[in-house]
Order: structure tokens, then C-alpha cells, then sequence
């Protein structure tokens, strides 16, 4: 005959189950005080404070024509990696200096970020300074600004540079053979209609390498500016309660499952 405490495993895991149902309340205390340990220690932190830019890019199509989603996406995208790019940051840095202010470039890339939505384009910076993060946001966006209405004016000159050389090709393919050219063409010899293609080429390559491979029917605007933020941002902080509260909650459970007062049985014994 079987003894009474020899069990088997089923009837175990339903008493240790029923256990934990009996005693669920402590565990969820015990969650309870690991999510608010999460959020004192977010708390104690210093205050982080995130300041933002908005710029707006639209596509026109009147120029382009019907465009896939793909080269929207990488029309679009360009924008963002000259907003974020080395030269933008390099010409913050110098601006910020005649300010007074010590800027790096590693620290601005630790304290602000790009974000795409749709085809806006938002500029984030956090700092522990409200006033701060408007400023260097602003400048920011000053910079990125002047970079991009400058690599606008030579994309858009890019643009017109191609369609005259598509002329001046189309010139030289029908001059081909006649001397002099043609009355059509402007141009008086083969010789010219060469040299003149040659010197607009190079002009063509300077003018795509000077607009930072912005697209020539895209426009962008700064929309928004930065100002002082009111509170700072809540950064990390549901991140830290959840923590907190999962390693409660396996404090709690191994509490009731080792702790003798959770088991009646075992003291009595």
C-alpha cells in the first residue's frame, strides 16, 4: 500500500497551483512595489526636456510625372539623411561656437534624432535645459535649412543643365556628317557643338555633386519651429515600471513557493 505523502507529480503541481491561486495577492503586492520601484528610479533621474523642428517636403508631380513608391521613398529620404548629415551638424557646431555655446558633433548626434512621418520631417532634441533644447533645435534646423535651399538651387540647376545637354546631343546627332551644322542648329561646326557639350558636362557633374543628390522636383520647408518644451519627456519610464513589475512578479512567486508561512503544511510538520 502506498504511502499518503508518496503523491504523484499531477496531484503536486495542482496543490502548488492552488497554492499560488491562494496566495495571488502577494505576488501582484509584491509586482505592485517592483513597478513603483521602476518609476522612482525613473524619477530620480534628471529631467530630460525635447524640443522639435518640422520640415515639409512635397513632391511635384507637374515635373516629375507619376513616380513608383520607391522613388518617392528615396526622393524623400535624401532629405532626411541631409538633415542629419556631417556638413549640417559641422556648420551647427561652427554657429554654436560664435554663440558661446561647446558643441561636438558626437554630442549632438547623443542628443537629437531625425524622424520621418509621411513626408514630414521632425527634428528632436532633449536636453535637461527646456530653453536649451529650443535653441540648439532652431539652430539646427537654421542650418539644415540653408543647406537645403542651397542644394535646391543646384539640383534645380542640375535639372536645367540635362535638358540642355539632351539639345545640344540632339544638335550634334543631326549635325553629324554636314559642315557646316545645319540652320537649325545654333552652332556653327561639329568642333563646337563638342567642346560646348564637353564644358556643359562638367558644369552638370558639379552642379548633381553640389545638391547632395536632392531631387530637382522635390521642395522642402521648415513649417515649425522649435519652441520650450513645458515638461520634460517621460522617456524609459513605462519601459522601467514594466521591468520592475515582471521582476516583482518572479519575487513574488518564488516568495510564495520557498517562504514557510506560505506553507501551512510544511510548518506543521
Amino acid at each position: 500500500m502506498r504511502a499518503p505523502s508518496d503523491s504523484p507529480p499531477a496531484l503536486s503541481t495542482q496543490t502548488e497551483l492552488l497554492r499560488v491561486l491562494r496566495w495571488w495577492w502577494v505576488i501582484v503586492l509584491v509586482s505592485l512595489l517592483g513597478a513603483f520601484s521602476g518609476w522612482l528610479a525613473h524619477a530620480i533621474k534628471p529631467p530630460v526636456y525635447e524640443a522639435q523642428a518640422v520640415f515639409s517636403a512635397a513632391i511635384d508631380y507637374t515635373r516629375t510625372g507619376l513616380m513608383t513608391q520607391f522613388e518617392e521613398d528615396q526622393a524623400l529620404n535624401a532629405v532626411g539623411h541631409l538633415i542629419a548629415s556631417n556638413e549640417v551638424l559641422e556648420r551647427m557646431v561652427a554657429k554654436g561656437q560664435e554663440e558661446g555655446l561647446a558643441l561636438t558633433v558626437p554630442d549632438l548626434r547623443r542628443m537629437g534624432t531625425v524622424e520621418r512621418q509621411v513626408d514630414a520631417f521632425i527634428l528632436r532634441l532633449r536636453t535637461s535645459d527646456p530653453q536649451e533644447a529650443a535653441r540648439l533645435a532652431n539652430l539646427w534646423a537654421e542650418e539644415a535649412n540653408a543647406v537645403l535651399t542651397e542644394a535646391q538651387a543646384h539640383a534645380l540647376k542640375a535639372a536645367s543643365l540635362t535638358q540642355y545637354m539632351q539639345s545640344v546631343e540632339k544638335c550634334l546627332q543631326r549635325a553629324v556628317g554636314v559642315a557646316p551644322a545645319p540652320s537649325f542648329c545654333p552652332h556653327q561646326s561639329l568642333e563646337d557643338l563638342q567642346t560646348l557639350l564637353a564644358t556643359t558636362g562638367q558644369q552638370l557633374q558639379a552642379e548633381r555633386q553640389a545638391s547632395r543628390n536632392l531631387f530637382p522636383g522635390l521642395s522642402v520647408q521648415w513649417v515649425e519651429s522649435a519652441s520650450p518644451p513645458l515638461r520634460p519627456v517621460q522617456y524609459g519610464r513605462n519601459d522601467l515600471m514594466l521591468a520592475g513589475a515582471l521582476i516583482g512578479w518572479v519575487i513574488g512567486l518564488a516568495l510564495v513557493e520557498t517562504l514557510p508561512i506560505f506553507h501551512p503544511s510544511r510548518s506543521q510538520r
